[in-house]
């Protein structure tokens, strides 16, 4: 069985834990030994108390052996020693909780490479991409994260109003780059097999999050802008509204705190702050906030965000989104009508689950109403070819996913860390399990 070492015994260390505790062998590390008995209660792990930035305490949980090590504690320079000593030491895969966006490079919340560590995540902004996925499906028929979240695969119907059917027929259709397939009559097809787009086609798109949600609006023309509002300034409210300001795709964001008003205002230009109450609903009224397409509540506060969640939809706000902090909650949510939520702690989960060394296929979902599966590849050594790997029939590439994200060219060749996704017609998994036994990508499938 795979072994898993945590750094953090606190909300998130538990909750990884709890996710993966039925498929690996669990060692959990932290300095508090009453956190580690609190841990103990409902998971089924080895724990050890000292401090994950010690070698001697890495070497006594035997971090050599370790298939994955993760290091979850709420201290950024903790997390980043601990797994860069642990890969040091002979871990085979690290990963890093830096919270910190300043840390990162790009506006991704998943940085790989520094210091020697697999992935470097940022709760903060994982959950954002995530309600940007939410936000790109209010246009889509279905959205899927892939590669961690890297990228995602949209499946949309062409409508009326749609650009791709612009244009004589004696013209081809100009297919944007990250649509690469198109399912026309209950057919898988290449978009390079397609010359001309048809009302009802729909068309497979694969791109960054916030590249996504930007086709979506160009593909609907008639549905206009979609207007959001966030309640929330802090972390993943700011980082939302950085990315969707500039692109005309933020109404406005609503925070309590007059002096965290006024740093928002400097921080984030062109974008209109307001002072104000997200749960006070005479306040949301004043603001016509029913008339918004959207409403993100992104609060540091659970009971703040339910309770602005279900006054937007009372005022008439056809899509709510909410942060959830606390694991478990959302169903209440859903059920009492808030579109979707976003939890840091099932989110950070997701990424790594998706980041374990599982062979050459490390994740699969189904957009099930047009019988197509995405299937993630992995190599696991360099300097592999495409059109090298062993597709089955009718497998089309989508997009590849790394410290960049690329176009899956026949010739282009992949990282040994780069994530492949393709789009199979439904039913062929087993056929690629099947070619991947017969001609392993790095001796592993």
């Amino acid at each position: 069985m795979m072994r898993i070492v945590i750094v953090g015994a606190g909300e998130v260390g538990r909750h990884l834990g709890r996710s993966l505790q039925n498929e690996a062998d669990l060692i959990l590390i932290d300095p508090d030994a009453r956190e580690l008995a609190s841990a103990e209660e409902g998971l089924d792990a080895l724990t050890l108390v000292g401090d994950g930035t010690h070698r001697s305490v890495l070497r006594k949980a035997e971090v050599e052996r370790a298939d994955l090590f993760i290091a979850v504690t709420p201290d950024d320079s903790v997390n980043l020693v601990s797994a860069a000593l642990a890969r040091d030491l002979g871990a085979t895969r690290a990963v890093a909780r830096v919270d910190d966006p300043a840390f990162y490079e790009s506006k991704r919340g998943f940085e790989s490479g520094v210091l020697g560590i697999e992935a470097s995540v940022c709760a903060s902004r994982l959950v954002g991409v995530e309600l940007l996925r939410m936000l790109a499906a209010v246009r889509a028929r279905q959205v899927v994260a892939c590669a961690a979240g890297r990228v995602q695969v949209a499946s949309h119907v062409i409508g009326e109003d749609s650009p791709l059917l612009a244009g004589s027929r004696a013209r081809a259709t100009t297919w944007p780059e990250p649509i690469r397939a198109i399912v026309r009559a209950g057919q898988l097809r290449s978009s390079a097999e397609i010359e001309h787009a048809e009302l009802g086609d729909v068309v497979l798109m694969a791109c960054s999050p916030l590249g996504l949600l930007e086709l979506l609006h160009e593909l609907t023309p008639a549905a206009g802008v979609m207007r959001t509002t966030i309640v929330g300034g802090g972390d993943v409210g700011i980082q939302l509204a950085g990315l969707l300001g500039p692109r005309g795709l933020l109404d406005r964001l609503i925070e309590s705190d007059r002096s965290r008003c006024w740093s928002l205002a400097e921080q984030l230009h062109g974008v209109q702050i307001l002072h104000g109450d997200g749960t006070n609903i005479a306040f949301l009224r004043e603001e016509h906030v029913g008339r918004v397409d959207a409403l993100l509540a992104v609060t540091g506060s659970d009971e703040a965000n339910l309770m602005t969640s279900l006054l937007a939809r009372e005022l008439g706000v056809d899509h709510v989104f909410a942060l959830v902090h606390r694991p478990g909650y959302a169903g209440v949510y859903s059920h009492l009508g808030v579109s979707g939520t976003a939890s840091p702690h099932e989110t950070i989960a997701r990424v790594i689950r998706g980041l374990m060394p599982r062979g050459t296929i490390v994740g699969r979902s189904s957009l099930s109403e047009i019988a197509v599966d995405l299937v993630e590849l992995r190599p696991g050594v360099a300097d592999v070819r495409v059109a090298d790997l062993p597709l089955p029939p009718g497998a089309i590439p989508l997009v590849i996913a790394g410290r960049s994200i690329r176009a899956p060219k026949p010739r282009a060749t992949l990282a040994a860390d780069d994530v492949l996704v393709v789009a199979l017609p439904g039913g062929r998994v087993g056929m690629l399990e099947k070619a991947l036994r017969r001609k392993p990508i790095g001796g592993a499938a």
